[in-house]
């Protein structure tokens, strides 16, 4: 291994030691971060981990509908008589599939519109990306979501992408409010007035 490629090992594994210390002083972060390990393995390893692993497709058991929570079904079972334990564990795959596929369409399409409209603050583009903004901001959204959710067919991507038309505005204004606050800075100032000069 060359001196170059175990140097940035090294400060790789420097810079993830400081972050677990870090992780490791806060107690709330230690629960949350084991909280989510736990759903993630859950999720990847729902068919070993769910008692019924059968009941998480199309499966009919009129015997056992509707059975209070026990020993043989932990939180019991619906009216079809599947097991809601099952059911739970195998849900979290599309949980899981939908926060990040909606944090991944979200989070850069917002952030790109803050910035653009931060960027030409005062302008016509401006005044139309916070206008919409204001406008998906002023419906609560949850019954936004219900209401694109109403017009598209009941899948899980549909489903998505009506959550996806509710988060962006938050990102878009944390954006917008960053990029402001940064162009009055005074060497973004600085740098504006000497570009016209040459020296940029």
């Amino acid at each position: 291994m060359s001196a170059d490629k175990y140097g940035s090992l090294r400060n790789l594994t420097d810079k993830a030691k400081r972050a677990w210390y870090r992780l490791s002083k806060n107690k709330l972060s230690i629960v949350g971060f084991i909280g989510v390990t736990v759903i993630v393995l859950a999720a990847i390893f729902a068919p070993y981990i769910a008692p019924y692993p059968s009941h998480a497709g199309k499966v009919v058991d009129f015997v056992n509908a509707n059975q209070p929570p026990s020993l043989k079904h932990l939180c019991g079972t619906d009216p079809m008589g599947r097991d809601v334990f099952s059911r739970i564990i195998f849900a979290l795959r599309s949980t899981l599939l939908m926060g990040v596929v909606v944090l991944s369409i979200s989070v850069p399409f917002g952030t790109t519109m803050g910035l653009i409209a931060g960027y030409f603050q005062g302008s016509l583009i401006d005044s139309f990306i916070t206008r919409l903004t204001d406008i998906f901001l002023a419906v609560p959204p949850l019954i936004l979501a219900l209401s694109v959710a109403a017009l598209l067919k009941p899948n899980l991507m549909n489903a998505m992408l009506a959550i996806t038309i509710t988060w962006w505005t938050w990102y878009a204004r944390l954006a917008y409010g960053m990029a402001v606050t940064l162009n009055r800075e005074y060497y973004v100032r600085s740098a504006q007035l000497l570009e016209p000069v040459g020296y940029i």
